[in-house]
């Protein structure tokens, strides 16, 4: 054989070694590379809430064997697999650890993957414009702020504070009853005068995004609440800010009926 041939034959092999070595790396890096085509409605919650489902379900789906990782790095990936599959369906049955798991995964995502900042995220929520934002929005960031201080009895000290467990009379309706109205929620945020960071906001956008995929639509969060302590009544949460299209009215929460 000749020394052109062994040369010729060294440099296949070299150049074979070499395209199996990056397709070996690329599979290994596939699960975190995404690519985000940015348009005017990337950053909306519906394009965020389709980008979460789509790596929630590559990540579960995965086959780990594929990807030649080491031993250390599957039993991990299988072991983050298996708790993620555990959490998406203990989270549909109401579990918070489970809820918190998965809110937790989905606000990596949107940070480290899908690239939301601080300059993009009002898009999904117009956080820095008071006067664009929902009933809903306002409520949202109340329960978030107030959950912060006071965990599950948020809504508790809310209704305490504002003394919004009173008869009122709601429109279209013959007999007053227990309800928080978007007026009120309008009034109320207005007094509270929030400051979010960064986190916050995009906190309250994984949760909008949440109840929405894997929750209890509008009344995700405070289904969680302690609310015995408030009185023994059922409250109700007008349309115009659960924008129910069924009904015109969602039950917010009932209390305890113990005397």
């Amino acid at each position: 054989m000749s020394i052109t041939n062994i040369v010729l034959i060294l440099a296949i092999l070299i150049l074979a070694g070499y395209v199996l070595f990056y397709v070996i790396k690329k599979k290994k890096t596939a699960e975190v590379e995404v690519q985000v085509d940015v348009d005017d409605k990337t950053y909306t919650i519906e394009k965020m809430m389709e980008f979460v489902k789509r790596r929630l379900d590559e990540i579960t789906k995965i086959n780990l064997y594929d990807i030649g990782l080491s031993e250390e790095e599957l039993k991990r990936r299988k072991n983050k697999k298996y708790e993620l599959k555990k959490a998406l369906k203990g989270c549909t049955y109401g579990d918070v650890n489970d809820k918190k798991y998965v809110k937790e995964l989905i606000f990596d995502l949107l940070e480290k993957e899908y690239g939301v900042t601080e300059s993009n995220i009002s898009k999904a929520i117009p956080f820095d414009i008071p006067s664009l934002l929902t009933a809903q929005d306002k409520f949202d960031i109340l329960i978030y702020s107030y959950k912060k201080e006071f965990g599950y009895e948020a809504l508790t000290e809310l209704i305490k504070k504002y003394d919004l467990a009173t008869l009122k009379y709601v429109e279209g309706e013959t007999k007053p009853s227990y309800v928080i109205t978007g007026n009120e929620i309008e009034d109320i945020y207005e007094k509270e005068n929030i400051l979010l960071s960064f986190s916050d906001k995009l906190a309250v956008v994984v949760q909008r995004i949440y109840q929405y995929y894997k929750g209890y639509s509008s009344i995700d969060e405070i289904r969680d609440m302690n609310i015995d302590g408030v009185s023994r009544r059922s409250f109700w949460i007008t349309r115009e800010f659960s924008k129910s299209s069924s009904t015109s009215r969602w039950r917010l929460f009932r209390t305890s009926s113990r005397t």
